[in-house]
């Protein structure tokens, strides 16, 4: 068994959290959590591709709400 934690560290993590607790990957096992204000995915796979492949999933997903995040904050500066 393959293992990996990640340990994220964003302004929001919250958000981040809520926004991806309930999300799986094929063929992994994924933990989510937060910690003192940290959030963390533990992902287990049998193979290390299935492992690789979640890990680049979560972390693709991450960056696209950290993006619409700060995009929704942009246009609220610009529209009032």
């Amino acid at each position: 068994m393959h293992k990996i934690k990640l340990e994220i560290r964003s302004k929001y993590n919250e958000t981040i959290y809520n926004a991806l607790r309930y999300e799986e990957a094929p063929k992994v096992n994924v933990k989510c959590y937060l910690k003192d204000k940290k959030l963390f995915f533990e992902i287990e796979a049998n193979s290390i591709s299935n492992l690789r492949a979640a890990c680049n999933a979560f972390i693709k997903w991450i960056d696209m709400i950290e993006r619409i995040i700060n995009e929704i904050k942009e246009n609220k500066k610009y529209n009032g």
